[in-house]
C-alpha cells in the first residue's frame, strides 16, 4: 500500500510539476506557485502561498524541486488514505461513548430535533438542537437519517473550529489543514484525471 501510494504520489507530482514549471528550470520558485493558484483562481489563496511554499521547501533553499514536490503530495495521500480505513472500520463515526439508554444512542429525526429544540428549559440544549436541526445533512455524517448525540458534539465541535479558522492567529492544526487543502487544489487542477482517481482509488 505504502509503495503504491508513493508511486502515485510521484506521478502526479511529476505531472504537477511540468506545468507549473513553465520555463523548465528544474525547479519551481514561489512566485510559480503564486501564479498556478491565481491561475486556479481561487480567492484569498496568496495571503498563505508562503506558508505552503515553506512546507514543501524541506531544505529551505527557495527552490521547490520534484522530490520535495512528490513528499508533500504522498503525505496527503497517506493521509486520506489513513482517514478512508478509519471510516471504513469505525462505520465513518469516532468510537462512541458509553451511551446511557437505547434513544439517546439510536439518535433523533430531524422532527424530533426540533421538538427538543422547542420543548427544553434548557437554553444551551435548545441551541445546539436548533441549529442541528437546521443542518441535519451535515450532523448526520452516518447518513442514516438519524442524529445521535455523538454526531450533534461533533457537529459543534466543526462549528466552533470553523469559527476559530476565521481568527487572525491560526492554530498549527488549521496551518496544516490548509497547507493540506491547497495541495489537493494543486492536484484537482494540474495532475492528470486518470492519475487523480486512481491515487484516491487506494483508499476506497
Amino acid at each position: 500500500m505504502i509503495s503504491s501510494i508513493s508511486g502515485s504520489a510521484s506521478q502526479i507530482a511529476s505531472s504537477i510539476f511540468s506545468k507549473i514549471d513553465t520555463s523548465n528550470k528544474g525547479y519551481i520558485e514561489q512566485s510559480d506557485l503564486q501564479t498556478a493558484f491565481n491561475n486556479i483562481d481561487s480567492s484569498d489563496n496568496g495571503a498563505n502561498i508562503n506558508e505552503l511554499f515553506s512546507s514543501l521547501d524541506s531544505d529551505s533553499d527557495g527552490k521547490l524541486t520534484e522530490s520535495e514536490l512528490s513528499d508533500g503530495v504522498s503525505n496527503l495521500l497517506s493521509q486520506l488514505n489513513s482517514q478512508f480505513d478509519s471510516s471504513r472500520v469505525q462505520g465513518g463515526m469516532p468510537p462512541p461513548s458509553p451511551p446511557q439508554g437505547d434513544e439517546e444512542d439510536e439518535g433523533y429525526t430531524q422532527d424530533e430535533l426540533e421538538s427538543i429544540a422547542s420543548s427544553t428549559s434548557d437554553s444551551k440544549l435548545s441551541s445546539l438542537m436548533s441549529n442541528v436541526a437546521a443542518n441535519f445533512e451535515a450532523a448526520d455524517t452516518n447518513e442514516d437519517g438519524k442524529v445521535s448525540a455523538k454526531e450533534a458534539m461533533a457537529y459543534e465541535q466543526a462549528q466552533q473550529q470553523q469559527g476559530n479558522s476565521n481568527q487572525s492567529q491560526a492554530t498549527q492544526g488549521q496551518r496544516e489543514n490548509n497547507i493540506d487543502f491547497q495541495i489537493s487544489q494543486l492536484i484537482t487542477a494540474y495532475s492528470n484525471s486518470e492519475q487523480n482517481s486512481s491515487s484516491l482509488s487506494l483508499a476506497a
